[in-house]
């Protein structure tokens, strides 16, 4: 099974959302063939899920972005672990830790909520499900 393993940049976790976030993935990984994920270069989830891949010899689909801009980087990257994953897992906080000073929106605009900070990550997950029927799953920590 191709897992994707998606969500924030490491900026907007604190030492403990970051813990749980790993934990989350270790258990994520040990379940697939193959982890697929965006190789994101603010690091996070994506970094942090190849190297959980990389300690237990699991496979690895990375699709980096070719540009840093949507329309030549992201979008085309995002579509690529959609159509790799058969399942996305978006991982993604709560709430910003206190020291993030990136970008703040009221809620995630991909999802209409405010149950977790906006994420590209979603934008990826809902593609892979209206576009090509796959499942996606959000961990929200």
């Amino acid at each position: 099974m191709h897992i994707g393993i998606i969500g924030h940049e490491a900026a907007k976790f604190t030492p403990e959302t970051k813990q749980a976030a790993i934990q989350l993935i270790e258990g994520l990984v040990t379940h697939c063939d193959t982890v697929v994920s965006g190789h994101c270069h603010l690091g996070g989830i994506d970094i942090w899920a190849e190297e959980v891949a990389d300690s237990i010899g699991a496979a690895k689909l990375i699709f980096p972005p070719k540009a840093r801009s949507w329309n030549d980087g992201y979008k085309p990257r995002n579509i690529q672990i959609a159509k790799a994953s058969d399942i996305v897992h978006v991982i993604v906080v709560a709430t910003l830790p206190s020291t993030y000073t990136g970008m703040r929106f009221s809620s995630c605009y991909h999802c209409g909520t405010t149950d977790h900070v906006k994420s590209g990550a979603c934008w990826t997950a809902r593609y892979a499900i209206r576009r090509f029927g796959k499942s996606a799953i959000w961990h929200i920590i």
